[in-house]
């Protein structure tokens, strides 16, 4: 007997949303502060689905959402092993958001995940360039970690993937 019958289902609904945003967010400040997506993120992604799609009444099929994020899976752990440009972490949490999104959003949330991903690596890209050539602009830029970034061309991922999960909650729970 699906949930839904018993209690309202939109406040359960509304209750899984602020979950799933609160974990995106905390994975959000955790890559700023230690560059690292702890497990719990990835894992809470994973049980809102789940729960919502209980929920729900189970009225879709699975087997697309599987088949989206093991092929989400194996790209971005094979860009992990061979060229080693994402995190561990952002493989699981990725892999995990377009299990979410499934066939129908789970490519819009690459798209908008690799638009913010790009700018924002391009703003670190050009504040490493410009800090370089123009030592006298270090104290216009207010954060410290910022300028480390730039300076030794690091760039945490964790971010954009976090910030498209949380521009793409809605289309998640959209029928």
């Amino acid at each position: 007997m699906p949930l839904g019958a018993l209690v309202d289902t939109a406040t359960l609904q509304t209750a899984a949303k602020i979950v799933l945003a609160a974990a995106l967010c905390h994975g959000c400040v955790s890559d700023i502060r230690r560059l690292r997506l702890p497990n719990s993120v990835w894992q809470i992604a994973l049980a809102t689905f789940f729960f919502n799609y209980w929920l729900l009444g189970a009225r879709q099929d699975l087997m697309p959402h599987f088949q989206a994020g093991a092929i989400a899976f194996a790209c971005t752990f094979g860009i992990y092993l061979l060229i080693g440009g994402l995190g561990a972490g952002d493989v699981k949490l990725i892999s995990a958001l377009v299990f979410w999104g499934g066939p129908r959003d789970g490519l819009v949330f690459v798209f908008i995940m690799t638009l913010i991903g790009g700018l924002f690596a391009l703003v670190l890209l050009v504040l490493g360039k410009s800090m370089a050539r123009w030592p006298a602009i270090e104290p216009y830029i207010p954060s410290r970690r910022v300028k480390a970034w730039a300076r030794r061309r690091i760039f945490p991922f964790g971010v954009p993937i976090c910030v498209a999960g949380l521009i793409c909650i809605p289309l998640f729970f959209a029928p």
